[in-house]
């Protein structure tokens, strides 16, 4: 679970600099939602070692669909960020919220399953 934790850590670190680097090229013009892409991959990581210092242990699915979720929303953060800078709308980047949140439901509700099914086909 902390390995997952890392890599959400690592993935919200790689979107802070692109966006620094992005909007260092972009000749002053920034975006809101450029500068913040990180926050969902951070956010994820600090909700799993929240959970692990809990003492609550997610199974390998709810692992796998929050970080999907988070990377759905950076990604998604990302590109809005992208055409605001360059100036134009887009209705199609509404996807991404939408697919994020539904990740993150799916994740929230595997969550709160038993994982015993998981444990007993990892000690065969």
């Amino acid at each position: 679970m902390l390995r997952f934790a890392a890599g959400n850590l690592v993935i919200a670190t790689f979107c802070g600099i692109f966006a620094a680097v992005y909007e260092h090229f972009s000749f002053g013009v920034w975006s809101g939602q450029m500068v913040f892409s990180f926050a969902p991959c951070l956010t994820a990581g600090m909700l799993l070692v929240f959970a692990a210092l809990g003492k609550r242990f997610p199974g390998r699915v709810c692992l796998e669909t929050l970080t999907a979720s988070a990377i759905t929303f950076a990604v998604g953060m990302i590109s809005a960020g992208v055409v605001e800078i360059y100036g134009t709308e887009n209705d199609l980047l509404n996807v991404y919220p939408v697919a994020g949140g539904i990740l993150l439901l799916a994740a929230a509700v595997t969550f709160f399953l038993p994982v015993r099914a998981e444990l007993e086909r990892e000690s065969i």
